[in-house]
């Protein structure tokens, strides 16, 4: 782990695994920029982590373009769905950038679409077990970027299972 803390935005941090992400990375080396179209609940999420976790830094961005920005990793939780409308607003700033995104299945098809949306940027699947609600699959073309995501998930206490993909 870096002497510096990383940063790190979590996009769409309703969900529960965005939610888990968020408490677990608070109580390590990392800041988070926490962005969500209900801000309430981002306020609320925030607070709550600062009242139990001594030192941890969280700050709520009203907007993802700022958030991905300022942020050395982007974890998205938001439905794949989204992922369209989501990435043109902040593919720029994520050029180069870790992007870990949470996916339904395995799917390599939804990995594939992500990975048009953010061509510039080293896409990471990050799916949660069926089975072991502890596990999560991580996908990727990106060695580095696997160990990244890998040391984030543990340290937000979940198992990942790796899986990297051969580059086309």
């Amino acid at each position: 782990m870096p002497i510096t803390k990383q940063t790190v935005a979590i996009i769409g941090s309703k969900s529960i695994l965005g939610v888990s992400i968020a408490k677990g990375l608070c109580s390590e080396n990392y800041k988070l920029l926490l962005f969500d179209e209900d801000d309430t609940f981002a306020g609320q999420l925030s607070d709550q982590i600062c009242a139990e976790i001594e030192g941890a830094e969280v700050e709520v961005i009203e907007c993802q373009h700022m958030a991905c920005w300022e942020a050395d990793v982007v974890v998205i939780a938001n439905p794949v769905n989204d992922i369209n409308r989501l990435s043109e607003k902040i593919r720029e700033v994520a050029t180069q950038k870790i992007v870990a995104v949470l996916l339904k299945e395995t799917d390599l098809q939804q990995l594939e679409l992500v990975e048009r949306g953010f061509p510039h940027s080293k896409v990471v699947g990050v799916i949660p077990s069926d089975y072991d609600k502890e596990s999560v699959q991580l996908m990727t073309k990106h060695t580095r970027a696997l160990r990244t995501v890998k040391e984030m998930v543990e340290k937000a206490g979940f198992k990942p299972l790796l899986k990297e993909l051969k580059p086309h």
